[in-house]
Protein backbone atom coordinates (compact mmCIF):
# COMPACT_ATOMS: atom_id res chain seq x y z
CA UNK A 1 0.00 0.00 0.00
CA UNK A 2 1.43 3.42 -0.81
CA UNK A 3 0.79 5.85 1.92
CA UNK A 4 3.47 8.08 0.25
CA UNK A 5 3.04 11.90 -0.23
CA UNK A 6 5.04 14.29 -2.28
CA UNK A 7 8.51 14.35 -1.55
CA UNK A 8 11.73 16.63 -2.22
CA UNK A 9 12.69 14.14 -5.20
CA UNK A 10 12.81 11.61 -7.02
CA UNK A 11 14.99 8.21 -8.40
CA UNK A 12 16.02 6.54 -11.35
CA UNK A 13 13.47 4.56 -12.61
CA UNK A 14 13.66 1.66 -15.22
CA UNK A 15 16.53 2.39 -17.38
CA UNK A 16 16.07 -0.01 -20.23
CA UNK A 17 12.32 0.90 -20.80
CA UNK A 18 12.40 4.53 -20.85
CA UNK A 19 15.72 5.33 -22.04
CA UNK A 20 18.74 3.90 -24.07
CA UNK A 21 22.52 3.57 -22.86
CA UNK A 22 23.73 4.35 -26.32
CA UNK A 23 21.97 7.75 -27.40
CA UNK A 24 21.05 6.25 -31.38
CA UNK A 25 18.74 8.22 -33.45
CA UNK A 26 16.35 5.37 -33.21
CA UNK A 27 16.57 4.77 -29.64
CA UNK A 28 15.76 8.54 -29.37
CA UNK A 29 12.95 8.59 -31.50
CA UNK A 30 11.25 6.01 -29.31
CA UNK A 31 11.95 7.77 -26.29
CA UNK A 32 10.22 10.64 -27.71
CA UNK A 33 7.36 8.94 -28.94
CA UNK A 34 6.62 7.46 -25.32
CA UNK A 35 6.68 11.29 -23.95
CA UNK A 36 4.64 12.30 -26.40
CA UNK A 37 1.92 9.47 -25.47
CA UNK A 38 2.09 10.19 -22.19
CA UNK A 39 1.35 13.42 -22.16
CA UNK A 40 -1.22 12.68 -24.53
CA UNK A 41 -3.08 9.94 -22.44
CA UNK A 42 -2.56 13.15 -19.10
CA UNK A 43 -4.33 15.43 -21.36
CA UNK A 44 -7.07 13.15 -22.86
CA UNK A 45 -8.22 11.31 -19.66
CA UNK A 46 -9.51 14.79 -17.67
CA UNK A 47 -10.51 16.39 -21.02
CA UNK A 48 -12.69 13.09 -21.80
CA UNK A 49 -13.81 13.13 -18.57
CA UNK A 50 -15.23 16.35 -18.81
CA UNK A 51 -16.50 15.95 -22.14
CA UNK A 52 -18.50 12.51 -21.36
CA UNK A 53 -19.85 14.31 -18.40
CA UNK A 54 -21.14 17.72 -20.40
CA UNK A 55 -22.88 14.90 -22.75
CA UNK A 56 -24.46 13.55 -19.82
CA UNK A 57 -25.45 17.05 -18.41
CA UNK A 58 -26.67 18.25 -21.93
CA UNK A 59 -29.92 15.77 -21.26
CA UNK A 60 -31.17 18.56 -19.41
CA UNK A 61 -31.18 20.65 -22.42
CA UNK A 62 -32.70 17.80 -24.38
CA UNK A 63 -36.20 18.64 -22.26
CA UNK A 64 -35.37 22.20 -22.17
CA UNK A 65 -35.66 22.10 -26.37
CA UNK A 66 -39.03 19.62 -26.06
CA UNK A 67 -40.72 21.70 -23.72
CA UNK A 68 -39.80 25.05 -25.37
CA UNK A 69 -38.63 24.75 -28.79
CA UNK A 70 -39.89 21.65 -30.65
CA UNK A 71 -42.10 19.61 -28.65
CA UNK A 72 -42.27 15.73 -29.11
CA UNK A 73 -38.77 15.35 -29.77
CA UNK A 74 -37.23 14.45 -26.12
CA UNK A 75 -37.78 10.67 -26.64
CA UNK A 76 -36.01 10.49 -30.14
CA UNK A 77 -33.26 13.20 -28.39
CA UNK A 78 -32.76 11.35 -25.15
CA UNK A 79 -32.87 7.68 -26.90
CA UNK A 80 -30.02 8.81 -29.50
CA UNK A 81 -28.50 10.06 -26.54
CA UNK A 82 -28.53 7.03 -24.22
CA UNK A 83 -27.42 4.57 -27.16
CA UNK A 84 -24.23 6.83 -27.37
CA UNK A 85 -22.98 6.91 -23.75
CA UNK A 86 -22.38 3.22 -23.69
CA UNK A 87 -19.72 4.09 -26.18
CA UNK A 88 -18.37 7.17 -24.65
CA UNK A 89 -18.20 5.21 -21.26
CA UNK A 90 -16.26 2.01 -22.47
CA UNK A 91 -13.67 4.14 -24.29
CA UNK A 92 -13.55 6.92 -21.65
CA UNK A 93 -12.74 3.56 -19.03
CA UNK A 94 -10.25 1.99 -20.88
CA UNK A 95 -8.33 5.43 -20.74
CA UNK A 96 -8.10 4.91 -17.22
CA UNK A 97 -7.64 1.23 -17.06
CA UNK A 98 -3.98 -0.11 -16.42
CA UNK A 99 -2.06 -1.30 -18.19
CA UNK A 100 -2.78 2.01 -20.06
CA UNK A 101 -3.35 1.51 -23.61
CA UNK A 102 -1.04 1.69 -26.40
CA UNK A 103 -0.72 4.68 -28.77
CA UNK A 104 -2.26 2.61 -31.81
CA UNK A 105 -5.08 2.17 -29.07
CA UNK A 106 -5.48 5.43 -28.16
CA UNK A 107 -5.73 6.22 -31.35
CA UNK A 108 -8.36 4.23 -31.87
CA UNK A 109 -10.54 5.09 -28.64
CA UNK A 110 -10.63 8.40 -29.53
CA UNK A 111 -11.74 8.00 -33.16
CA UNK A 112 -14.14 5.94 -31.73
CA UNK A 113 -15.48 8.55 -29.25
CA UNK A 114 -15.60 11.26 -31.28
CA UNK A 115 -17.10 9.58 -34.01
CA UNK A 116 -19.71 8.09 -32.31
CA UNK A 117 -20.52 11.40 -30.54
CA UNK A 118 -20.21 12.95 -34.61
CA UNK A 119 -23.08 10.57 -35.30
CA UNK A 120 -25.18 11.10 -32.29
CA UNK A 121 -25.05 14.88 -32.71
CA UNK A 122 -26.31 14.57 -36.30
CA UNK A 123 -28.47 12.10 -35.56
CA UNK A 124 -30.15 14.72 -32.99
CA UNK A 125 -29.82 17.40 -35.99
CA UNK A 126 -32.93 14.77 -37.98
CA UNK A 127 -35.07 14.33 -35.33
CA UNK A 128 -34.68 18.32 -34.35
CA UNK A 129 -35.95 20.60 -36.77
CA UNK A 130 -33.46 19.39 -39.42
CA UNK A 131 -31.36 21.83 -41.15
CA UNK A 132 -32.54 24.30 -38.96
CA UNK A 133 -31.10 22.47 -35.96
CA UNK A 134 -29.75 24.09 -33.04
CA UNK A 135 -27.69 20.77 -32.34
CA UNK A 136 -25.15 21.71 -35.19
CA UNK A 137 -23.63 23.85 -32.63
CA UNK A 138 -22.90 20.79 -30.73
CA UNK A 139 -21.09 19.28 -33.64
CA UNK A 140 -18.75 22.24 -34.00
CA UNK A 141 -18.25 22.21 -30.32
CA UNK A 142 -17.13 18.34 -30.95
CA UNK A 143 -15.01 19.02 -33.10
CA UNK A 144 -13.14 22.04 -31.58
CA UNK A 145 -12.88 19.40 -28.45
CA UNK A 146 -10.96 16.99 -30.79
CA UNK A 147 -8.49 19.42 -31.44
CA UNK A 148 -8.25 21.06 -28.14
CA UNK A 149 -7.58 17.50 -26.64
CA UNK A 150 -5.48 15.46 -29.21
CA UNK A 151 -2.25 16.55 -30.52
CA UNK A 152 -1.80 14.54 -34.40
CA UNK A 153 0.23 15.30 -37.27
CA UNK A 154 -2.28 16.41 -39.89
CA UNK A 155 -2.24 12.98 -42.13
CA UNK A 156 -3.04 11.40 -38.80
CA UNK A 157 -6.00 13.88 -37.82
CA UNK A 158 -7.22 13.97 -41.46
CA UNK A 159 -9.56 10.70 -41.52
CA UNK A 160 -10.99 11.07 -38.20
CA UNK A 161 -11.97 15.01 -39.01
CA UNK A 162 -13.41 13.89 -42.59
CA UNK A 163 -15.99 11.21 -40.59
CA UNK A 164 -16.95 13.72 -38.16
CA UNK A 165 -17.45 15.86 -40.88
CA UNK A 166 -19.70 13.40 -43.60
CA UNK A 167 -21.66 12.34 -40.51
CA UNK A 168 -24.33 15.16 -40.92
CA UNK A 169 -24.57 15.38 -44.31
CA UNK A 170 -24.90 11.16 -44.44
CA UNK A 171 -27.28 11.58 -41.25
CA UNK A 172 -29.21 13.91 -43.49
CA UNK A 173 -29.63 12.61 -46.41
CA UNK A 174 -29.62 9.08 -45.10
CA UNK A 175 -32.93 10.03 -43.34
CA UNK A 176 -34.68 11.10 -46.69
CA UNK A 177 -36.71 7.79 -46.97
CA UNK A 178 -37.69 7.70 -43.46
CA UNK A 179 -38.66 11.48 -42.70
CA UNK A 180 -40.97 13.56 -44.50
CA UNK A 181 -39.37 16.98 -42.76
CA UNK A 182 -36.38 16.17 -44.27
CA UNK A 183 -37.05 15.43 -48.18
CA UNK A 184 -39.88 18.65 -47.81
CA UNK A 185 -36.52 21.00 -46.11
CA UNK A 186 -34.01 19.38 -49.09
CA UNK A 187 -36.76 21.23 -51.53
CA UNK A 188 -36.99 24.17 -50.03
CA UNK A 189 -34.18 26.64 -51.66
CA UNK A 190 -33.79 28.84 -48.37
CA UNK A 191 -32.84 25.52 -46.43
CA UNK A 192 -30.49 24.32 -49.09
CA UNK A 193 -28.67 27.12 -48.50
CA UNK A 194 -28.43 26.80 -45.12
CA UNK A 195 -27.24 23.68 -45.22
CA UNK A 196 -24.37 24.96 -47.66
CA UNK A 197 -23.74 27.39 -45.19
CA UNK A 198 -23.79 24.42 -42.45
CA UNK A 199 -21.48 22.45 -44.66
CA UNK A 200 -18.76 25.86 -45.02
CA UNK A 201 -19.05 26.27 -41.37
CA UNK A 202 -17.78 22.53 -40.70
CA UNK A 203 -15.55 22.36 -42.95
CA UNK A 204 -13.63 25.38 -42.05
CA UNK A 205 -14.18 24.39 -38.40
CA UNK A 206 -12.78 21.35 -39.38
CA UNK A 207 -9.63 22.60 -41.13
CA UNK A 208 -8.34 25.18 -39.16
CA UNK A 209 -8.76 22.66 -35.74
CA UNK A 210 -6.62 20.23 -37.68
CA UNK A 211 -4.07 22.47 -38.66
CA UNK A 212 -4.07 23.87 -35.12
CA UNK A 213 -3.80 20.34 -33.51
CA UNK A 214 -0.66 19.63 -36.02
CA UNK A 215 1.01 22.88 -34.82
CA UNK A 216 0.58 21.96 -31.03
CA UNK A 217 1.89 18.35 -31.70
CA UNK A 218 4.79 19.93 -34.17
CA UNK A 219 5.71 22.36 -31.00
CA UNK A 220 5.54 19.93 -28.48
CA UNK A 221 7.77 17.59 -30.38
CA UNK A 222 10.29 19.98 -30.64
CA UNK A 223 10.01 20.79 -26.57
CA UNK A 224 10.59 17.09 -26.35
CA UNK A 225 13.64 16.90 -29.33
CA UNK A 226 15.04 19.51 -28.29
CA UNK A 227 15.18 20.72 -24.28
CA UNK A 228 18.32 20.95 -22.72
CA UNK A 229 19.76 21.81 -19.32
CA UNK A 230 23.21 22.96 -19.29
CA UNK A 231 25.12 20.21 -21.25
CA UNK A 232 21.80 18.28 -21.28
CA UNK A 233 19.77 17.03 -23.74
CA UNK A 234 15.92 15.86 -21.75
CA UNK A 235 14.97 12.94 -23.18
CA UNK A 236 12.60 11.22 -20.96
CA UNK A 237 10.96 12.37 -17.59
CA UNK A 238 11.30 9.21 -15.81
CA UNK A 239 9.93 10.71 -12.15
CA UNK A 240 8.89 13.47 -10.20
CA UNK A 241 8.32 14.65 -6.64
CA UNK A 242 7.03 17.28 -4.73
CA UNK A 243 10.75 19.22 -5.37
CA UNK A 244 12.88 17.90 -7.90
CA UNK A 245 12.07 15.57 -10.93
CA UNK A 246 14.29 12.66 -12.83
CA UNK A 247 15.06 12.55 -16.27
CA UNK A 248 16.88 10.71 -18.45
CA UNK A 249 19.08 12.94 -20.48
CA UNK A 250 22.06 12.97 -23.09
CA UNK A 251 25.69 14.35 -23.06
CA UNK A 252 26.73 14.98 -26.26
CA UNK A 253 30.46 15.13 -25.33
CA UNK A 254 30.24 11.78 -23.05
CA UNK A 255 27.93 10.40 -25.80
CA UNK A 256 25.88 8.88 -22.87
CA UNK A 257 23.09 8.99 -21.20
CA UNK A 258 22.73 9.95 -17.42
CA UNK A 259 19.62 10.50 -15.06
CA UNK A 260 19.11 14.23 -14.44
CA UNK A 261 18.08 15.61 -11.13
CA UNK A 262 16.99 18.78 -11.37
CA UNK A 263 15.23 21.15 -9.12
CA UNK A 264 11.50 22.42 -9.66
CA UNK A 265 12.24 25.86 -11.51
CA UNK A 266 9.67 27.27 -8.57
CA UNK A 267 11.50 25.55 -5.66
CA UNK A 268 15.06 26.89 -7.33
CA UNK A 269 14.32 30.74 -5.23
CA UNK A 270 13.47 28.88 -2.16
CA UNK A 271 16.58 29.25 -0.15
CA UNK A 272 15.51 26.27 1.76
CA UNK A 273 15.04 24.20 -1.17
CA UNK A 274 18.29 24.59 -3.07
CA UNK A 275 19.69 23.78 0.87
CA UNK A 276 18.64 20.79 0.95
CA UNK A 277 18.82 20.04 -2.81
CA UNK A 278 22.88 21.06 -2.62
CA UNK A 279 22.82 18.71 0.64
CA UNK A 280 21.74 15.53 -0.86
CA UNK A 281 24.38 15.87 -3.91
CA UNK A 282 27.14 16.50 -1.01
CA UNK A 283 25.80 13.69 0.63
CA UNK A 284 26.36 11.80 -2.68
CA UNK A 285 29.50 12.57 -4.28
CA UNK A 286 31.28 12.00 -0.25
CA UNK A 287 30.13 8.09 -1.10
CA UNK A 288 32.44 6.44 -3.63
CA UNK A 289 30.80 2.60 -2.34
CA UNK A 290 29.88 0.51 -5.74
CA UNK A 291 26.80 -0.07 -4.49
CA UNK A 292 25.92 3.61 -3.72
CA UNK A 293 24.25 5.45 -6.98
CA UNK A 294 27.67 7.54 -9.10
CA UNK A 295 27.08 11.09 -9.36
CA UNK A 296 28.90 12.92 -12.61
CA UNK A 297 28.12 16.69 -12.53
CA UNK A 298 26.24 19.42 -10.78
CA UNK A 299 25.33 22.71 -11.44
CA UNK A 300 23.30 25.75 -11.91
CA UNK A 301 21.95 27.03 -15.55
CA UNK A 302 21.70 30.70 -16.46
CA UNK A 303 17.80 30.48 -15.53
CA UNK A 304 18.20 29.37 -12.21
CA UNK A 305 17.48 25.80 -12.65
CA UNK A 306 20.11 23.78 -10.22
CA UNK A 307 20.58 20.40 -11.33
CA UNK A 308 22.90 16.88 -10.60
CA UNK A 309 23.40 14.23 -13.19
CA UNK A 310 24.00 10.56 -11.95
CA UNK A 311 24.37 7.08 -13.73
CA UNK A 312 21.54 5.91 -15.47
CA UNK A 313 20.61 2.30 -14.08
CA UNK A 314 19.47 -0.95 -16.58
CA UNK A 315 17.08 -2.47 -14.44
CA UNK A 316 14.22 -2.28 -11.67
CA UNK A 317 13.60 -1.81 -7.75
CA UNK A 318 13.49 -3.83 -5.18
CA UNK A 319 9.93 -3.29 -4.81
CA UNK A 320 8.89 -3.86 -8.64
CA UNK A 321 10.83 -7.05 -7.90
CA UNK A 322 9.16 -8.19 -4.94
CA UNK A 323 5.68 -7.25 -6.46
CA UNK A 324 6.60 -9.65 -9.21
CA UNK A 325 8.73 -12.69 -7.62
CA UNK A 326 6.89 -12.50 -4.09
CA UNK A 327 9.48 -13.80 -1.02
CA UNK A 328 12.80 -14.21 -1.83
CA UNK A 329 14.83 -17.10 -1.70
CA UNK A 330 16.83 -16.70 2.10
CA UNK A 331 20.21 -16.59 0.36
CA UNK A 332 19.57 -14.32 -2.25
CA UNK A 333 17.81 -11.83 0.21
CA UNK A 334 20.85 -12.45 2.38
CA UNK A 335 23.19 -11.21 -1.29
CA UNK A 336 20.63 -8.18 -1.61
CA UNK A 337 20.36 -7.40 1.90
CA UNK A 338 23.97 -7.37 2.26
CA UNK A 339 25.13 -5.35 -0.84
CA UNK A 340 22.72 -2.56 0.88
CA UNK A 341 24.42 -2.55 4.57
CA UNK A 342 27.56 -2.25 3.32
CA UNK A 343 26.77 0.71 1.02
CA UNK A 344 25.16 2.52 4.19
CA UNK A 345 28.18 1.43 6.05
CA UNK A 346 30.20 4.24 4.12
CA UNK A 347 27.14 6.68 4.97
CA UNK A 348 26.97 6.09 8.50
CA UNK A 349 31.56 6.56 8.63
CA UNK A 350 30.96 9.51 7.40
CA UNK A 351 27.95 11.06 9.82
CA UNK A 352 25.58 10.94 6.89
CA UNK A 353 21.66 9.11 7.74
CA UNK A 354 19.84 7.99 4.61
CA UNK A 355 15.78 8.50 6.31
CA UNK A 356 14.25 6.71 3.74
CA UNK A 357 15.30 3.40 3.33
CA UNK A 358 12.90 1.63 1.21
CA UNK A 359 12.59 -1.14 -1.60
CA UNK A 360 12.15 1.98 -4.14
CA UNK A 361 15.27 2.98 -2.80
CA UNK A 362 16.84 0.00 -3.57
CA UNK A 363 17.43 -1.01 -7.00
CA UNK A 364 18.62 -4.10 -8.83
CA UNK A 365 20.43 -3.85 -11.56
CA UNK A 366 23.57 -5.44 -13.70
CA UNK A 367 27.57 -4.35 -13.24
CA UNK A 368 29.68 -5.63 -15.45
CA UNK A 369 27.82 -8.17 -16.50
CA UNK A 370 27.16 -9.47 -12.94
CA UNK A 371 22.65 -9.95 -11.93
CA UNK A 372 21.48 -9.01 -8.80
CA UNK A 373 23.88 -5.66 -7.97
CA UNK A 374 22.08 -3.47 -5.75
CA UNK A 375 22.43 0.11 -6.02
CA UNK A 376 21.39 2.50 -3.03
CA UNK A 377 19.91 5.55 -4.31
CA UNK A 378 18.04 8.68 -3.54
CA UNK A 379 19.34 10.78 -0.17
CA UNK A 380 17.04 13.66 -0.93
CA UNK A 381 16.09 13.56 3.00
CA UNK A 382 19.53 12.63 4.24
CA UNK A 383 20.76 14.15 7.44
CA UNK A 384 24.72 14.81 8.24
CA UNK A 385 25.42 14.94 11.89
CA UNK A 386 26.88 17.62 11.76
CA UNK A 387 23.62 19.54 10.66
CA UNK A 388 21.88 19.43 14.49
CA UNK A 389 21.48 22.93 14.50
CA UNK A 390 20.54 22.84 10.90
CA UNK A 391 16.76 24.20 10.10
CA UNK A 392 16.25 22.03 7.55
CA UNK A 393 15.27 19.26 9.82
CA UNK A 394 13.14 20.59 12.58
CA UNK A 395 12.42 18.89 15.79
CA UNK A 396 9.26 17.15 16.09
CA UNK A 397 8.91 16.25 12.04
CA UNK A 398 8.47 12.68 11.04
CA UNK A 399 10.42 12.16 7.91
CA UNK A 400 10.56 8.92 5.80
CA UNK A 401 7.69 6.32 4.66
CA UNK A 402 5.54 5.17 7.05
CA UNK A 403 5.80 0.89 6.16
CA UNK A 404 9.78 1.47 7.25
CA UNK A 405 9.96 4.03 9.33
CA UNK A 406 11.75 3.65 12.92
CA UNK A 407 9.89 3.64 16.36
CA UNK A 408 11.81 6.80 17.13
CA UNK A 409 11.21 8.65 13.90
CA UNK A 410 7.27 8.43 14.30
CA UNK A 411 7.53 10.03 17.73
CA UNK A 412 9.42 12.67 16.29
CA UNK A 413 13.02 11.85 18.71
CA UNK A 414 15.25 11.87 15.41
CA UNK A 415 17.11 9.78 13.54
CA UNK A 416 20.67 8.44 13.41
CA UNK A 417 22.23 5.52 11.80
CA UNK A 418 20.24 3.08 13.98
CA UNK A 419 17.04 4.26 12.07
CA UNK A 420 18.25 3.39 8.76
CA UNK A 421 19.43 0.27 10.44
CA UNK A 422 15.69 -0.60 11.35
CA UNK A 423 14.12 1.05 8.04
CA UNK A 424 16.38 -1.80 6.38
CA UNK A 425 15.20 -4.72 9.06
CA UNK A 426 11.79 -3.91 7.62
CA UNK A 427 13.11 -4.18 4.30
CA UNK A 428 14.47 -7.50 4.63
CA UNK A 429 11.71 -8.53 6.57
CA UNK A 430 9.79 -7.82 2.98
CA UNK A 431 12.16 -9.85 0.93
CA UNK A 432 11.59 -12.98 3.02
CA UNK A 433 7.65 -12.70 3.90
CA UNK A 434 6.36 -11.00 1.02
CA UNK A 435 5.42 -8.32 2.70
CA UNK A 436 6.55 -5.45 5.16
CA UNK A 437 6.59 -5.87 9.10
CA UNK A 438 3.11 -3.53 9.55
CA UNK A 439 0.45 -3.30 6.82
CA UNK A 440 -2.81 -0.85 6.81
CA UNK A 441 -5.07 1.40 4.82
CA UNK A 442 -4.19 4.16 7.59
CA UNK A 443 -0.91 5.37 7.73
CA UNK A 444 -1.40 7.03 11.09
CA UNK A 445 -2.21 2.80 11.96
CA UNK A 446 1.02 1.67 10.76
CA UNK A 447 2.91 4.92 12.58
CA UNK A 448 1.10 4.20 15.30
CA UNK A 449 2.33 0.01 15.13
CA UNK A 450 6.26 0.43 14.33
CA UNK A 451 5.80 2.86 17.78
CA UNK A 452 4.55 0.33 19.84
CA UNK A 453 3.30 -3.41 18.45
CA UNK A 454 6.33 -5.95 18.18
CA UNK A 455 6.28 -7.82 14.54
CA UNK A 456 5.35 -11.17 13.82
CA UNK A 457 8.69 -13.14 13.02
CA UNK A 458 8.57 -13.28 9.26
CA UNK A 459 8.68 -17.25 9.17
CA UNK A 460 5.54 -17.47 10.84
CA UNK A 461 3.77 -14.81 8.64
CA UNK A 462 4.70 -17.25 5.81
CA UNK A 463 4.22 -20.30 7.68
CA UNK A 464 6.97 -22.43 6.99
CA UNK A 465 10.90 -22.56 8.36
CA UNK A 466 13.55 -19.53 7.54
CA UNK A 467 17.53 -19.64 8.56
CA UNK A 468 17.61 -18.87 11.91
CA UNK A 469 20.44 -16.63 11.88
CA UNK A 470 18.95 -14.51 9.70
CA UNK A 471 15.63 -14.04 11.19
CA UNK A 472 17.45 -13.50 14.38
CA UNK A 473 19.22 -10.66 12.47
CA UNK A 474 16.31 -9.50 11.15
CA UNK A 475 14.33 -9.09 14.31
CA UNK A 476 17.21 -7.08 16.23
CA UNK A 477 17.29 -4.69 13.41
CA UNK A 478 12.97 -4.12 14.26
CA UNK A 479 13.73 -3.33 18.03
CA UNK A 480 11.55 -0.91 19.22
CA UNK A 481 14.50 0.89 21.22
CA UNK A 482 17.23 2.02 19.45
CA UNK A 483 19.86 0.75 21.71
CA UNK A 484 18.78 -2.51 21.16
CA UNK A 485 19.65 -2.75 17.61
CA UNK A 486 22.90 -2.81 15.69
CA UNK A 487 25.00 0.06 16.17
CA UNK A 488 25.10 1.18 12.50
CA UNK A 489 24.87 -0.70 9.40
CA UNK A 490 28.67 -1.40 9.47
CA UNK A 491 27.47 -3.58 12.40
CA UNK A 492 24.79 -4.91 10.83
CA UNK A 493 27.08 -6.34 7.78
CA UNK A 494 29.42 -7.88 9.84
CA UNK A 495 26.29 -9.82 11.42
CA UNK A 496 25.09 -11.00 7.87
CA UNK A 497 28.57 -11.78 6.75
CA UNK A 498 28.23 -14.86 9.80
CA UNK A 499 25.20 -15.84 8.18
CA UNK A 500 25.15 -19.73 7.43
CA UNK A 501 23.96 -18.76 4.09
CA UNK A 502 26.44 -16.05 3.00
CA UNK A 503 28.33 -16.21 -0.02
CA UNK A 504 26.16 -19.09 -1.11
CA UNK A 505 23.84 -17.29 -3.40
CA UNK A 506 24.94 -17.51 -7.17
CA UNK A 507 23.53 -14.07 -8.99
CA UNK A 508 23.86 -16.34 -12.13
CA UNK A 509 20.72 -18.16 -10.59
CA UNK A 510 18.52 -15.38 -10.60
CA UNK A 511 15.62 -16.17 -12.47
CA UNK A 512 15.37 -13.22 -14.67
CA UNK A 513 17.23 -10.33 -15.53
CA UNK A 514 16.26 -6.73 -14.77
CA UNK A 515 15.65 -5.88 -17.64
CA UNK A 516 13.31 -8.83 -18.73
CA UNK A 517 11.26 -7.85 -15.27
CA UNK A 518 11.29 -4.03 -16.44
CA UNK A 519 9.66 -5.09 -19.67
CA UNK A 520 6.50 -7.28 -17.66
CA UNK A 521 3.37 -5.48 -16.78
CA UNK A 522 3.16 -4.74 -13.22
CA UNK A 523 1.10 -6.37 -10.76
CA UNK A 524 0.46 -3.32 -8.11
CA UNK A 525 -0.50 0.23 -8.84
CA UNK A 526 1.64 0.89 -11.68
CA UNK A 527 1.03 5.35 -10.85
CA UNK A 528 3.69 5.56 -8.73
CA UNK A 529 6.06 6.99 -11.24
CA UNK A 530 7.54 9.34 -8.45
CA UNK A 531 9.75 6.62 -6.80
CA UNK A 532 10.75 8.45 -3.94
CA UNK A 533 8.47 10.15 -1.69
CA UNK A 534 8.41 11.45 1.87
CA UNK A 535 5.26 11.57 4.59
CA UNK A 536 6.29 15.21 6.13
CA UNK A 537 3.89 16.51 9.42
CA UNK A 538 5.93 20.08 9.25
CA UNK A 539 6.57 22.15 6.19
CA UNK A 540 10.73 22.78 7.09
CA UNK A 541 11.31 19.09 7.66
Amino acid sequence: MNYEAASGVASVETGRALGSTDGSALDQHRAVERAEHRANLMRLRPGMTYAVGLWITFALADWVADRFIHPGSLSWLWGVRGATLPILMAGLIRLYWKPEPSPRATTVLVFIMFSAAAVGLSLMCIGFEGLRSLYFGGLLVAIACRGALVAEPWRAGLPAYILMVASYPAALFGSMPFSDATRVQLEQPDALAAFAIQAAFLAGTSGLTLLAGHAYWAMRRQVFESRSIGRYRLKTKLGAGGMGEVWSAYHSGLRRDVALKLLRAEDGLDTSSVQRFEREVQAMTELSHPNTVRVFDYGVTEDGIWYYAMELLDGVDLGRLLESSGPLEPARALYLLSQASRALSEAHERGIFHRDIKPENLFVTRAGGQRDFLKVLDFGIAKVSAEKDSTLTQAGSVVGTPMYMSPEVVTGKGADARADVYALGAVAYYMLAGSPPFESDNAAAVLLAHAQVEPTPPSLRIGHDLPKDLEQIVMRCLKKEPEDRYVDAAALADALRECEDAGRWDPAQAPFLPTELADAPRLADPEAETAAAVLETTEGS
